[in-house]
């Protein structure tokens, strides 16, 4: 069987076959043989037809927010068409379902298509989402608010990809999860601009750590494992992202509240963040969890940036204060290899 690596993979793979060789775990003839069962591929394509087909999806979600979100341009197109907002909405539905069906039957028939498959959903998961746009626009839906819309393209979503078994619109609903979150609640705050006593990053601390924990349920052997890394992966966006934007802005109800604190007085979330973002590395250190790990890191890095250009921008020389940095990396870094020196000799 000749499996197909990139050049990393291949070097990684290289470098293994030849040190279980030179530890006599494995005779030359065998080396040579694990060395031809996999051919290094000078060019990732298929990494190439992800990020082709993610830009395109991202070109056709952010068409559809400038079509659902101008009220104009939708009434223009019905007036165009000369069809009621509900057989708009009736001919859409169908229309999502269609592409749906026919996408599930494309992946039956070219199960190794895995990309462009995924890729095909999202057509059922843009014309769900013109669906409901065309909803809110019915008589029927005229004092709905504005949540209603986006929840029930979110629970579409959430069945579909669940019974599907698609990443993609498993990640749509998540996203639709976190929209309706912030509709919601800022319907429900009204002028206040706190919920329950929580700004906008504070709210979504918690949808982060309920999605995350949603993560931990899909089990190795569950019918929706498939959906565990890209649960973890956005409520670990939700949550770091809230994260730091409270180091910036606080729990505080509005820009001008806001305008006339001192940042030192907010070093109780930045202190909060520095814990949570080094507790994460080690998590994934120790857990061998390549995601929270590089998560734990670059929203560290992104902190330590924030407080730079906040507390020492003026009264720290740059250098300085990157050489602290270094410094204190550095020494991480000997105590790290250290203890895997010790490890390795055990």
């Amino acid at each position: 069987m000749d499996i197909k690596v990139n050049k990393r993979q291949g070097q990684l793979l290289s470098e293994t076959i030849a040190q279980w060789q030179q530890q006599h775990l494995i005779d030359d003839q065998q080396a040579q043989q694990l060395r031809q069962s996999y051919h290094v591929i000078t060019f990732d394509w298929k990494l190439l037809a992800v990020y082709s087909f993610w830009i395109a999806i991202a070109c056709f979600i952010l068409s559809v927010i400038l079509l659902v979100a101008d009220d104009y341009l939708i009434a223009l197109i019905s007036r165009i068409i000369n069809t009621p907002a509900s057989v708009l909405t009736l001919l859409s539905t169908i229309l999502a379902g269609l592409l749906f069906f026919f996408g599930v039957r494309r992946r039956q028939r070219h199960p190794e298509k895995t990309v462009s498959n995924e890729a095909m959903f999202f057509f059922g998961v843009l014309i769900t989402a013109v669906a409901s746009g065309f909803l809110s626009h019915t008589t029927l839906a005229l004092h709905w608010r504005e949540s209603v819309f986006i929840l029930i393209p979110t629970i579409a979503y959430t069945v579909i990809g669940l019974q599907l078994r698609s990443v993609l619109v498993w990640l749509f609903a998540l996203f639709g999860i976190g929209l309706w979150v912030l509709t919601e609640t800022s319907y429900l705050a009204q002028d206040h601009f706190l919920f329950w006593g929580m700004n906008i990053p504070l709210r979504f601390i918690f949808v982060g750590i309920l999605i995350v924990g949603l993560s931990a349920i899909f089990k190795p052997h569950s019918r929706f494992y498939f959906a565990k890394e890209a649960t973890l992966f956005v409520g670990l966006i939700y949550f770091f992202n809230a994260l730091w934007m409270l180091t910036i802005f606080g729990n505080y109800d509005s820009l001008r509240a806001w305008s006339h604190v001192k940042q030192i007085e907010l070093w109780g979330w930045s202190v909060a963040m520095l814990l949570i973002t080094i507790g994460a590395i080690f998590y994934g250190i120790k857990n061998n969890n390549a995601l929270i790990r590089a998560f734990g890191i670059i929203f560290l890095l992104l902190c330590l940036y924030s407080r730079y250009f906040e507390y020492f921008w003026d009264t720290l020389h740059k250098a300085l204060f990157f050489a602290i940095l270094a410094l204190s990396f550095w020494g991480i870094g000997s105590r790290a290899e250290k203890i895997w020196q010790l490890g390795s000799k055990n």
